[in-house]
């Protein structure tokens, strides 16, 4: 089995025609039907069903195509990879756009220290989720990292569909209030209630896109906040948690910061009646081939969740064995 026959296989899929595949593949469509039937007997399994109504994918078919797809991912990788490699001559870019996210600008950090004596330009964009969709879709970045209330989550979704941006979730969980530690909450609270919150200001980074504003002006109305302190940018937020006793409502990270510090001058408090969630992923272009720099990002950032996700998968499978 080829690379070769696996994108072949996965163009037909696509397609819904060997035809359209060998159109699409710039090859001739006999070249196509053999490559195929070659894999078939190869591998001594029928992977579509051809009929005059076009083709479907047999049983088999279907665990191919879900096991192809992350494998052709990974091929892609590494071919990108090699390519860096080879053009070292040339210097490699990593550009990266995130949502205001403490943790991911530390592993930026240790990732340009780790090749400063590499040719690398550089590049990392902290901003709002809107800019960090249009970096992307426009190419200014290769990645982006978003952090995002699930409100609306079918709406804002079918609006990176739309523009071919892919969104894969990481990590998700219960907001939590980001406060000044001078704020005026009782010390030595685990958690904070939406009540409680309602007397306080609440900060805001502005969206451009309409459907992330409606989210947002969504998140006021169900936290309950009389006052919305809408800025542009973390520094200026920061600013007002500070010195206006107002608190920003953000994704609850505390697995993310056992191994990296946070900010001296802010606590967090799980909101524990929220009706939301709040989700970090990563977004790129459908056609993205994601550099050597890219996954070394991508992988770091995720092994800082890697504990909380398999000691949420041990809860899932202990709750799912209780009530059996």
């Amino acid at each position: 089995m080829k690379i070769e026959q696996i994108r072949q296989v996965l163009s037909i899929y696509q397609s819904g025609s060997i035809n359209k595949a060998a159109q699409n593949l710039f090859l001739s469509q006999p070249y196509i039907s053999n490559s195929l039937k070659s894999l078939e007997r190869e591998l001594q399994q029928k992977i579509f069903i051809r009929s005059y109504n076009g083709i479907q994918l047999t049983e088999f078919g279907k665990i191919f195509i879900q096991n192809a797809q992350g494998l052709l991912k990974y091929a892609d990788q590494i071919e990108y990879a090699a390519k860096d490699f080879s053009a070292a001559q040339i210097p490699l870019l990593f550009s990266v756009s995130v949502s205001y996210l403490l943790f991911a600008q530390v592993v930026f950090r240790d990732l340009m220290e780790r090749y400063e004596n590499s040719a690398v330009n550089f590049r990392y964009n902290q901003t709002s989720v809107s800019e960090i969709l249009m970096d992307v879709y426009d190419r200014s970045v290769e990645l982006g990292l978003i952090s995002i209330p699930t409100i609306d989550k079918r709406k804002w979704l079918a609006k990176m569909e739309i523009d071919d941006i892919i969104y894969e979730p990481i990590y998700s969980s219960k907001p939590a209030a980001m406060f000044s530690v001078h704020h005026q909450v009782e010390r030595d609270q685990k958690e904070i209630s939406i009540k409680e919150l309602h007397e306080f200001p609440l900060t805001i980074i502005a969206e451009k896109f309409p459907i992330l504003d409606v989210v947002n002006k969504k998140m006021r109305t169900v936290m309950g906040a009389k006052t919305l302190i809408e800025v542009n940018d973390r520094t200026t937020a920061h600013e007002f948690i500070q010195n206006k006793n107002a608190y920003a409502c953000v994704v609850n990270c505390t697995p993310a910061y056992k191994n990296v510090p946070f900010f001296s001058y802010a606590q967090v408090l799980p909101i524990k009646d929220a009706p939301f969630d709040f989700e970090i992923g990563w977004v790129y272009r459908k056609d993205t081939y994601h550099s050597a720099l890219a996954v070394e990002f991508m992988q770091k950032i995720e092994s800082l969740f890697l504990d909380e996700k398999e000691n949420n998968e041990k809860h899932k499978g202990k709750k799912l064995d209780n009530d059996r």
